[in-house]
């Protein structure tokens, strides 16, 4: 009989639990079964005689050792952003003439390269058509990034 309360009150306090928790321990048993209690419920976790014991503000509920497959956190982040949508690229790149050629950035925006080290190496405004040429032959033998709004690349002069 008190197994069977154990039980109901085990599967009403999951139920609730999964109802409006968002950050919970959770205890996963050999059987498959997983039960969570919500981190408002003030979770104390302890080990006693082989068995662990999970106390809340409500309950306490213990599991033999033997019967446990791991104890973790679960922790769910249900935060809005504020990204609304992610563009994809309308910048494109090509390499002609020992240049390279930048087309399709935002008017009036920079074109950045850097070299493997993170220093700025020089730094171009696209056009109101949104283009730039960025001559090549003045950059010495190295890896460069690319920094064109949303576009990143690398490439090697050599």
């Amino acid at each position: 009989m008190r197994q069977t309360k154990l039980t109901i009150t085990l599967l009403f306090l999951v139920l609730t639990v999964r109802a409006w928790a968002q950050n919970a321990v959770a205890i996963y048993q050999t059987d498959g079964n997983v039960t969570k209690f919500a981190f408002t419920e003030k979770p104390v976790v302890t080990y006693s005689n082989n068995e662990l014991v999970l106390t809340t503000s409500s309950t306490s509920v213990q599991y033999p050792i033997y019967l446990l497959k791991k104890l973790a956190f679960e922790i769910e982040w249900d935060v809005e952003t504020a990204i609304e949508e992610l563009k994809a690229s309308d910048v494109r790149y090509n390499f002609r003439d020992g240049s390279l050629y930048i087309i399709g950035g935002e008017p009036d925006s920079m074109v950045t390269l850097y070299n493997l080290k993170g220093i700025k190496v020089c730094q171009y405004r696209l056009d109101a058509e949104g283009k730039t040429t960025i001559p090549l032959q003045t950059l010495g033998k190295d890896t460069y990034i690319v920094k064109a709004g949303n576009l990143s690349f690398k490439f090697r002069q050599s």
